[in-house]
């Protein structure tokens, strides 16, 4: 991908888990749960490393205006994570709280909120910074901004359309680190979704025919690796902490 920015990459890795038997809640307990285990591991492992990168920040950020600086150090920011249960709303919650919020209401925002876009970093840091002060999933996601193999949720009285059983694992400072869902397993459906997003049977056959012949329910996610290691390390920049960097076009084989 054509990514020059500070927070994408033109490649990145991604750990993905896929568990048989599992919908969109037991999905957020395990994506809760492997997040905290790594952080935990690093901290209880790493702890002169961490104190280095804290050191570090602080003294990058020591001439800083006040407002530019991060609200906590490297370590504490990592204990925020691993000492708070992560904080579980829907997507329709969410546009709710930002619309109702000061920033939005003050126009403070660069981009808008609105049901059926995608929330946008600004969005989700206020919702983890601001507003709950912990680590957030946001779920039920609009079935228009999400891939057709993502499980359709049955109707929800007060949602405006139809949502997905997807989720996002929302960050300090860094916004989204996992994106996952419950897939779907009913074959009539996953044609449909199909049918409506213009992805083509004939290319995705063998994916039909995982459902076409028996399956069972399951669900997973992408946490984002190098998101997890700049978010751990407190790099401002993702491109820093990439194992084997790619820039666009330069993959030759």
């Amino acid at each position: 991908e054509n990514s020059n920015t500070s927070r994408h990459l033109a490649e990145f890795w991604m750990i993905e888990p896929e568990v048989a038997f599992y919908d969109i809640f037991d999905n957020m307990d395990l994506a809760e749960d492997f997040c905290k285990y790594l952080i935990n591991h690093i901290l209880e492992n790493y702890s002169a490393e961490l104190e280095f990168l804290d050191q570090r920040i602080q003294n990058l950020e020591k001439n800083m205006p006040k407002n530019e600086r991060r609200a906590m150090g490297l370590i504490e920011t990592l204990r925020f994570v691993v000492d708070n249960d992560f904080e579980r709303i829907t997507y329709t919650d969410a546009v709710n709280i930002l619309r109702n919020s000061k920033p939005y209401k003050k126009g403070k925002f660069e981009y808008d909120v609105e049901w059926g876009k995608d929330l946008q970093a600004e969005h989700e840091r206020y919702l983890v910074e601001k507003k709950f002060q912990k680590p957030v999933i946001v779920r039920d996601y609009p079935a228009s901004i999400k891939a057709f193999y993502m499980r359709m949720n049955d109707e929800q009285e007060g949602v405006p359309g139809k949502t997905v059983a997807a989720m996002d694992v929302l960050f300090p400072g860094i916004g989204e680190v996992i994106g996952g869902s419950q897939r779907e397993e009913r074959l009539d459906v996953l044609k449909a979704r199909m049918a409506d997003m213009n992805v083509h049977e004939e290319e995705l056959w063998w994916y039909l025919e995982l459902r076409k012949f028996g399956g069972a329910p399951h669900a997973g996610f992408g946490l984002g690796f190098e998101r997890m290691v700049q978010f751990i390390t407190g790099m401002g920049n993702i491109r820093d902490v990439i194992a084997f960097p790619r820039t666009p076009g330069n993959a030759e084989f």
